[in-house]
């Protein structure tokens, strides 16, 4: 069918998409620069450690549910709350509180189930290093309560193109790690890190909280209506709360093998990753942080449609050549890199070493990742579910069938089953962009 049947269809504005990725990459690039100081902090003071394999295993489970909430808390209502978006009669409080009550029950999953939790994420931590990581885990474990309510502010803030406040969730609780190490190091040991994170999480609330309080919407009374129930809630962003599971879960996957070849190995997985994480995390969340509103914005028409993927598919083309300079950048560069951010204190030559291999290993999985990460970001603004769900599933699954048939031998194998696993997920979803930028 000729476009020229279609209604007219709205742009998306550039200059917006522009100016929001900005605001955002300047809060996730303070949001990096914290982290790499949070975790060259844990290599001063820890290295590799057994202390360090306690606290990486103890705030693997953390962070995993911490991506996932903010996936499908943000990724799952900033679409609703849009002035153009369906709240189905709901106000932004009616549906703050069934989010406030899942955050505090996963808080208590993380206390109450805490030393299974450890062996499940790290099987192969000694005994005495595993029961280290399971008090830590009950300590972080606070953090989640806040976190979840951060992401509903952050949901209704995005929303409404406010993105300062919600950019730097990463960074305020990152600089609140370290500050807490450093203070509490001499008197609580590895656990001085986990108040401090717990200390950022809260922060990050309060700032959130009151800056969203300028908003009428988040001061809005619910309606005389019967209170909506947690499913109900969640079964808009049910597909994106399951998708985002299976990509972490992907990584969970590569650091519980990791764990297996032997002590250190799971905090160099955790330094590794850092490195891994930067061109995400300045390319892919700014990108489909800012061109959510736009594509939530648009209807449901064909020619919409199509202007949207042919936007995601510019966007992914970027995203794919970044991540591949990058990988080879860091590849080539590992072992001075690591020697330059990490090398002091408790992290001496073998650290390096060990995080150097990592760091070959797991790189090459960068490409097909930003490519899933951002197309499924985006996918959620119109609506589309299956796609990303199909190629989150087949990454993990194809990571897990490595992982288990690979023996613990090489080090630089650490990443085959998860760059396998992306980029045929990055196939899949890569198809299905392409056809509705054809068709709409």
């Amino acid at each position: 069918m000729s476009s020229e049947a279609d209604p007219q269809v709205p742009s998306i504005s550039r200059k917006r998409v522009l100016q929001g990725g900005l605001i955002v990459a300047v809060g996730l690039a303070a949001a990096q620069l914290a982290g790499f100081l949070r975790q060259a902090t844990v290599g001063y003071l820890m290295g590799t450690g057994p202390e360090a394999d306690a606290f990486t295993a103890a705030m693997a489970p953390i962070e995993l549910w911490w991506s996932v909430l903010a996936l499908a808390v943000i990724f799952g209502f900033t679409p609703r709350l849009t002035p153009s978006g369906a709240m189905g009669g709901r106000s932004f409080q009616e549906i703050l509180w069934p989010v406030v009550r899942l955050a505090v029950g996963s808080s208590l999953a993380f206390l109450i189930f805490a030393n299974p939790i450890v062996l499940l994420f790290a099987p192969g931590l000694d005994p005495e290093t595993a029961r280290l990581s399971a008090g830590l885990l009950r300590v972080a474990g606070l953090a989640p309560a806040a976190v979840g309510c951060s992401f509903a502010y952050s949901a209704l803030l995005y929303s409404r193109r406010r993105f300062v406040i919600p950019s730097l969730h990463n960074a305020t609780v990152n600089v609140a790690t370290i500050v807490g190490a450093l203070l509490l190091h001499d008197r609580l040991g590895v656990y001085g890190f986990a108040v401090g994170y717990v200390a950022g999480s809260w922060l990050q609330l309060l700032w959130a909280f009151l800056y969203a309080r300028r908003l009428p919407e988040s001061r809005e009374k619910p309606p005389q209506t019967p209170g909506i129930e947690l499913w109900s809630l969640l079964s808009g962003p049910a597909p994106i709360l399951g998708q985002a599971l299976a990509m972490e879960l992907t990584t969970a996957v590569s650091r519980a093998y990791a764990s297996t070849f032997g002590p250190g190995m799971t905090a160099a997985f955790d330094y590794g990753f850092k490195l891994f994480r930067v061109p995400l995390a300045l390319l892919v969340v700014p990108l489909s942080q800012s061109l959510l509103p736009e594509i939530a914005a648009l209807q449901a028409s064909p020619g919409e449609r199509r202007s949207a993927a042919r936007a995601m598919q510019r966007a992914a083309l970027l995203t794919a050549g970044v991540c591949a300079v990058m990988m080879v950048v860091l590849m080539v560069f590992r072992e001075p890199l690591v020697e330059i951010l990490f090398e002091r204190g408790q992290f001496g030559a073998a650290s390096t070493a060990a995080v150097a291999a990592v760091v070959l290993g797991y790189m090459p999985v960068i490409v097909g990742r930003g490519v899933v990460d951002l197309l499924s970001r985006t996918l959620f603004g119109m609506g589309v579910y299956r796609a990303p769900m199909v190629a989150a599933l087949l990454a993990l699954g194809i990571n897990a069938a490595v992982c288990a048939l690979l023996p613990s031998v090489e080090p630089a194998l650490i990443g085959a089953g998860a760059a396998a696993g992306f980029a045929v997920g990055a196939a899949v979803i890569v198809s299905h962009v392409r056809k509705l930028a054809e068709e709409g």
